[in-house]
């Protein structure tokens, strides 16, 4: 970490702009191609391709690092978990308006409280526990589960939101002896190992346009990631926190401009319910870690 002042924040704001932005250009192309492609093969590519920006700027920086036996177990589980949750995601997005899946995508950070006490032992303030009820009804808002309008591509979004809140927990665990860069390249290299030996199931040869589409969500995921990454060396995440909700207004303005979606009545209230409430979250665990170090 070198964020030391207000000044040095804005490198990181920029990188955590620029990574949120590319996310939702790869997720706009991901709904585009979800009818052409299947998601394993989807994932695979954006997993695959995505190690090789992430490799570069680890040679550059002198960072390999091998994980110790014990942590091989976290590692693989984790790359379960994304094998899972990215092909469940892409799935949702291909059913849903994309603005939609992303604002319902944001109740990652809802579960990551819930699991947090379980799995990390971290403490789970009332004003937390409050923050994820409030977060829930946005997201209540956003889905209609009781109207005749509900869509189960809801369900395979959330579902992929909670087992990502998992993989960032057990990211929690692993930052303690390896650093982001090694956690996020492993992070993408093991789940394609994985959907490798599925992926000639379910093959199907891209044409030009296809095969740019498929590289670009490779590549730009790798960038992406590295984006965050950068981010949070130059700025805590009290800061970057009101950043990383700026992909649901890239979502809304692909949205319109790719598919014509304009934002509902109920995306725009339960979005403002669940931004609120992720930000409840990060200024108190802020404050917490202030108050620990005082």
């Amino acid at each position: 970490m070198i964020h030391s002042s207000p000044q040095s924040f804005k490198p990181g704001i920029l990188y955590m702009l620029g990574g949120m932005f590319i996310f939702s250009v790869i997720n706009a192309i991901v709904k585009d191609i979800t009818v052409d492609y299947n998601p394993i093969q989807l994932v695979f590519f954006r997993c695959f391709f995505a190690c090789l920006p992430i490799s570069l700027l680890l040679s550059l920086r002198g960072q390999w690092m091998l994980p110790s036996p014990s942590q091989w177990k976290i590692h693989l589980l984790r790359a379960i978990l994304i094998a899972l949750a990215l092909p469940v995601l892409f799935l949702g997005i291909g059913l849903l308006p994309l603005s939609d899946s992303m604002a319902l995508y944001f109740s990652s950070t809802l579960f990551l409280v819930i699991l947090s006490y379980p799995i990390l032992r971290e403490k789970v303030t009332t004003i937390q526990w409050l923050a994820v009820g409030i977060g829930f009804i946005g997201v209540i808002v956003i889905a209609k589960p009781t109207s005749g309008i509900f869509h189960y591509g809801a369900l395979f979004v959330i579902s992929a939101a909670f087992m990502e809140s998992m993989c960032n927990i057990y990211g929690r665990l692993l930052s303690t002896t390896h650093n982001s860069l090694m956690i996020t390249f492993l992070g993408s290299l093991l789940p394609s190992l994985i959907l490798l030996f599925i992926l000639p199931f379910v093959w199907v040869t891209p044409d030009l346009t296809g095969w740019i589409a498929l590289l670009s969500l490779g590549f730009g995921g790798g960038l992406g990631q590295l984006c965050i990454v950068l981010a949070y060396c130059y700025a805590p995440p009290g800061i970057l926190a009101p950043m990383i909700y700026s992909a649901i207004l890239w979502s809304v303005f692909l949205d319109i401009i790719l598919w014509g979606n304009w934002p509902t009545k109920s995306l725009i209230i339960g979005c403002g319910i669940i931004i609120a409430s992720g930000l409840m979250i990060v200024f108190s665990k802020s404050k917490e870690k202030e108050h620990d170090k005082g």
